[in-house]
């Protein structure tokens, strides 16, 4: 058990953080949309799968709130953010359809 947690921690960048919502995913989803709303209005959010940090999706570049498409595979993803002291806020919208 403790490998397992040990793995999970190393794939996601040093300071970013593991969300697991595989529990809440539909089978069948293949992509999500996740609105993000950040503050203050020039930082960024940047999500991807664990382990592959080169597909990373950067949010919010100058706006107060943006829309991201990520590809679902397990349904974990990792979540970074531009500066220690912002803050930002998260949501999931599941399209079963949705083409990337």
């Amino acid at each position: 058990m403790e490998k397992l947690i040990i793995a999970a921690a190393l794939a996601c960048q040093p300071g970013h953080r593991l969300v697991d919502w595989s529990d809440r995913l539909p089978a069948g989803t293949y992509a999500a949309e996740f609105t993000i709303t950040v503050n203050p209005y020039y930082t960024r959010v940047l999500i991807y799968r664990p382990g592959h940090p080169e597909e990373v999706r950067r949010c919010c570049g100058d706006r107060p709130i943006s829309t991201v498409r990520v590809p679902i595979t397990d349904g974990r993803f990792c979540v970074g953010r531009s500066q220690p002291q912002m803050t930002y806020n998260v949501r999931l919208a599941l399209k079963p359809d949705l083409a990337l």
